[in-house]
């Protein structure tokens, strides 16, 4: 049995008003349009902005209209005292007075309203009791701590509905099919000026997990599509683990249709079949696509994707980018893990060939990677690869093999995926490679970078940081992709792309073993679907820690929400030597 009870204790005195209150008061209200696109002047004086917004909400009033004269006006005084009287207890205010004045004028009439809403009505004492086995306690303890029904508080009526309706939808959301309040009061006292609660709510025996029922498909296993059913006989019936295992076959990106249905008429002993419905997404897929920045200019993409090779889920991916600064052919083949919707085995080979003004250079990849969820929702990649890689940075030209060994982490939160208002995302890794074992170099490397979105209003702040180190004894071991550069879209903007980094003694950009860069950014909102943008980036990249010299850029942009992803239109002036450069980027923030 859950139990909550204030500290403080009253004796009820006669003057007592007991209410069971169903009225919410409204988050917003408009008025009708009137002749011509006009409506009545409705002055009110006296009230705070909450209690003004809900009397606004619930007068009806304003329907006359604007011809209508002061006489008819004034037959309907009882009428909007009565809204003005529902429109302030609603809130609290059981106390207030009020004065209304009609007056003609053109082209509509006006309302004068002046109120006092005297010492509002607070909530007093909280008698709340949940029957329910102990074990079930944690259930209802948030919803109970989170209430903004306390103590003291002023009464809002809605407020106290809310919890009602919380306690509820938790109770059924869990399995407690059967819950119920047993008393429900809200009792006003205005002789304490004072409104005590009392709930009292049974639970009821919670519901379970009875059969799960999958609908078998021909391209796939039964055991290979249990293994995304997270759900056991017997246990605990929970909506949230409903949704969870429906989210994981969505994002499986074998099915195009998932449906889940917790069979309750059928429902024996308590326990609740459930049933799992599937068709399959077309095996293979081809894509192509076209897009543009400044950093690597045009560039094409083609994909081929084989979703199921066979009935274990094994699937192929193949794809090429080409640009005149990048081209880049991969292919992958991912073996799905225990727990497929976040484990698997990938083996990748690849070649990424990439032409700056800083370097050329030019890398053949094999690799496995195992992907999985730790912490609950953290990404974790362990990575084994191989790299031949063929480099030219001024007038050194060198080839390399390294076999890199690391481990990375990564999680991305935020409220929208595509153009997030609030939100960040971390990436952290350490790798490194050893010559006593199939690399011709030895060194550790250590990187990280998080991003941060958060709104004020119609303003938006993001800001991003990004470092990273290097332990090695000469920068000159290190091949091109390895080392660090800064400058271009998503670095320091005015400098073009890989064009900041240490230097050699003829002042030459050679790429660093160390690395700092940030920026903050705000935007705005110009018109629907338009937003301006102000920024400043900082940052470069060095061979030693007392070399940093970091560079600056300042810059206006302009960012359009497309269907696909904001496009960032942005000028930058690099502050160290002048120049102003265009950039141009697309895609989500995080």
């Amino acid at each position: 049995m859950l139990k909550l009870e204030n500290n403080l204790k009253f004796r009820l005195i006669p003057v007592i008003q007991r209410h069971r209150w169903f009225l919410l008061p409204a988050i917003v209200a408009l008025a009708p349009v009137n002749v011509l696109g006009q409506t009545p002047d409705i002055r009110i004086s006296g009230a705070s902005p909450a209690l003004e917004e809900n009397i606004r909400a619930h007068i009806d009033i304003l329907d006359e209209r604007c011809d209508s004269q002061i006489r008819r006006l004034n037959r309907l005084l009882p009428q909007l005292r009565r809204d003005i009287e529902r429109a302030a207890q609603a809130i609290g205010y059981y106390r207030l007075t009020q004065r209304i004045e009609f007056a003609a004028g053109e082209p509509c009439w006006t309302a004068s309203i002046a109120v006092q809403p005297g010492d509002p009505v607070r909530f007093g004492d909280l008698n709340i009791d949940i029957d329910t086995p102990p074990e079930n306690n944690s259930l209802f303890r948030d919803i109970l701590a989170e209430s903004p029904v306390v103590s003291g508080a002023r009464l809002n009526h809605s407020l106290y509905e809310q919890l009602k309706s919380q306690l509820s939808s938790g109770a059924i959301e869990n399995g407690f099919f059967a819950a119920r309040f047993i008393a429900a009061e809200l009792a006003i006292d205005l002789s304490r000026n004072v409104a005590d609660v009392t709930l009292a709510f049974e639970t009821g025996e919670r519901f379970r997990f009875g059969e799960i029922q999958i609908t078998p498909v021909a391209e796939l296993s039964d055991d290979f599509i249990a293994r995304f059913i997270a759900i056991d006989e017997d246990t605990p019936y929970s909506t949230e683990t409903l949704v969870e295992m429906r989210q994981n076959l969505n994002e499986s990106q074998y099915f195009n249709q998932v449906t889940v249905t917790p069979l309750l008429s059928q429902a024996q002993d308590q326990a609740i079949p459930v049933n799992v419905e599937l068709s399959m997404r077309p095996r293979h897929s081809y894509t192509a696509g076209v897009g543009v920045t400044t950093d690597n200019g045009p560039r094409v993409r083609f994909a081929y994707e084989d979703r199921y090779i066979n009935r274990r889920g094994h699937r192929l991916n193949a794809d090429v980018v080409l640009s005149p600064m990048q081209q880049e052919p991969n292919i992958s083949y991912i073996i799905p893990m225990r727990n497929p919707a976040y484990d698997s085995l990938r083996f990748t080979g690849g070649y990424l060939g990439q032409e700056t003004d800083s370097y050329i250079s030019s890398t053949f990849r094999l690799g496995t990677t195992y992907r999985s969820r730790v912490w609950d929702s953290w990404i974790q990649n362990i990575f084994v690869n191989f790299q031949r890689e063929d480099f030219e940075i001024n007038d050194l030209d060198e080839e390399t093999d390294s076999t890199v060994v690391g481990i990375n982490w990564a999680r991305t939160k935020s409220d929208d995926p595509i153009f997030p208002t609030r939100g960040w995302r971390l990436f952290t890794q350490v790798s490194g490679a050893s010559e006593k074992m199939l690399s011709n170099i030895s060194f550790v490397q250590l990187y990280g970078s998080a991003k941060w979105v958060e709104s004020f209003g119609p303003i938006r702040t993001l800001m991003r940081v990004e470092t990273a180190t290097t332990v090695v004894d000469e920068i000159e071991e290190l091949p091109a992709s390895l080392r660090f550069f800064t400058g271009g879209d998503t670095s320091v903007r005015g400098y073009q792309y890989g064009a900041i980094g240490a230097l050699n003694e003829l002042g030459e950009v050679i790429g660093g073993k160390h690395l700092l860069a940030a920026s903050a950014e705000v935007d705005f909102e110009v018109r629907p679907g338009w937003r301006g943008a102000v920024f400043y980036d900082v940052g470069n990249s060095f061979a030693d820690f007392g070399e940093m010299n970091l560079q600056t850029s300042v810059g206006l942009g302009a960012r359009w929400l497309s269907p696909i992803g904001p496009i960032r239109v942005d000028v930058a002036r690099g502050l160290e030597d002048g120049s102003f450069r265009l950039h141009v980027t697309m895609g989500p923030d995080l």
